[in-house]
């Protein structure tokens, strides 16, 4: 029997968490319901990690934008 073992890191893991695909984070940043309901459920959007800001990323992700996704994040900041 195969048990599973929680990690204890919220960062563990970037893909397997459930969150949004990396193929889609700009859509999602261009839509503003989509950052409204991860910033409401206090959940990165992309690793569903539980410190987030505006953006409802957590900085682990936010450190892997690109320059086009860190341009469409500037909204939120502003």
């Amino acid at each position: 029997m195969r048990r599973f073992i929680k990690p204890k890191n919220d960062y563990f893991s970037l893909s397997v968490n459930g969150g949004l695909p990396r193929a889609k984070l700009l859509d999602a940043l261009n839509n503003y319901s989509t950052v409204g309901l991860a910033v409401r459920q206090g959940r990165c959007m992309m690793c569903k990690s539980r410190d987030i800001d505006q953006t409802g990323l957590c900085l682990i992700c936010r450190t892997f934008m690109n320059d086009e996704e860190r341009e469409a994040a500037k909204v939120y900041y502003e």
